[in-house]
């Protein structure tokens, strides 16, 4: 629990005053004062004390009122707007984060959910000590090369390590693979965060971001949650979100299948490490070695890349060091194949520590995990 502040709650109706200090006893947050009752009040009231946190209800009219909330967000970037509504579609949650809410809680399940979001939207912002975690970021040469299952172990795997959650960032807007594997239902996504209008900042990927465990959250594709509209994700702000995650966890992965050579490049330089996941076939090594170039003609050091060969055996008809001579003298550092925990891990929604502890795929990860420290030189 963060430390207790004092929060102004917009609602005319009595009984969700009640339950709103029902919710927040959980974690001793409380109610500052009566509730103010409309808009009329609210302006008035915002402009007298500064107030860190603002609860309003929208019902009964929600769409009516955003636009008149709008405003009043903008004049107050230093306070932090909570949407309660009874019923929350996806035209409203759209709308209600367009117009500067961070959340949207439904009030059947208020006193489950608000205390949580509370706490990550008042935990300590740490913008002020500037970037200081990590980012790493995993790029796959084919589809279904596991590129996901190694970015979700290596997260756990640094998460165990440092006793504190990995940020796994999903831009896969085609699947999703990130919240399928772990099995979440997440309603926000990277798209609320990459499109957000107003200030990005380390409090808003916290809130934003679905908890899987204290170890792995996850910033899901919009793919895989219930707003998904189809839209491409719109990159313009990615420097701004690496550095705002960076501000807000110790380690982000970022799992990025499918996307543009020139947003790859965007990620691969502002990250620590950058993983390659390949299988041993020649088509994923000239997709390989196609990226690598296309890199290197954009300014990036493609030694800076780690290719990973996934599902490795031995006496393949491509080896490891036909691969690294393929890539251009970089060598490859292989993933062992041990189908058995994996697949467990995968169907249960479960990493490997749980599904296969003493895996050969773990022991490799953690390897791994050495190796990109070691290059590094940073502790991830």
């Amino acid at each position: 629990m963060n430390a207790r502040i004092n929060i102004t709650l917009m609602t005319p109706d009595a009984s969700v005053a009640d339950a709103v200090s029902t919710a927040l006893h959980a974690n001793g947050h409380v109610v500052d004062g009566a509730p103010v009752r409309d808009l009329r009040d609210l302006a008035p009231h915002l402009g007298r004390v500064p107030v860190p946190i603002v609860l309003v209800d929208l019902d009964p009219a929600p769409h009516q009122v955003l636009p008149q909330l709008e405003r009043i967000i903008s004049r107050f970037p230093s306070t932090r707007f909570i949407a309660l509504a009874s019923n929350v579609g996806s035209d409203l949650l759209l709308e209600a984060m367009q117009s500067g809410f961070r959340r949207v809680v439904m009030k059947q399940t208020m006193s489950a959910d608000l205390p949580g979001v509370l706490d990550r939207l008042t935990a300590p912002d740490l913008r002020a000590a500037g970037p200081s975690g990590e980012i790493v970021t995993v790029l796959s040469a084919s589809g279904g090369c596991g590129a996901t299952t190694i970015a979700v172990n290596l997260g756990e795997e640094v998460a165990l390590k440092q006793k504190q959650p990995t940020l796994l960032c999903d831009f896969d807007c085609a699947y999703g693979a990130v919240t399928s594997y772990l099995g979440l239902a997440p309603r926000y996504g990277a798209d609320h965060v990459l499109h957000y209008a107003g200030d990005i900042d380390g409090q808003l990927i916290r809130s934003t971001a679905t908890v899987h465990s204290d170890r792995i959250h996850v910033l899901a594709s919009p793919a895989s949650t219930k707003t998904a509209a189809g839209e491409p994700l719109r990159f313009e702000r990615l420097e701004h979100v690496l550095d705002s995650a960076r501000r807000a966890y110790a380690l982000t992965i970022i799992d990025a299948p499918r996307l543009t050579i020139q947003t790859t490049a965007t990620l691969v330089a502002a990250s620590t490490t950058t993983l390659l996941v390949l299988q041993l076939t020649v088509k994923d090594l000239r997709f390989a070695r196609a990226t690598l170039d296309a890199l290197r003609d954009r300014g990036i050091d493609p030694a800076s890349v780690i290719p990973v060969a996934n599902r490795y055996v031995k006496r393949q008809v491509i080896s490891l060091e036909e691969a690294a001579k393929a890539l251009g003298g970089i060598d490859v550092v292989p993933i062992r194949n041990d189908y058995a925990p994996a697949i467990h891990g995968l169907n249960f929604g479960q990493t490997l520590a749980e599904a296969g502890p003493r895996s050969s795929v773990r022991r490799d990860l953690q390897e791994l995990l050495a190796k990109i420290e070691s290059r590094s030189g940073a502790t991830v």
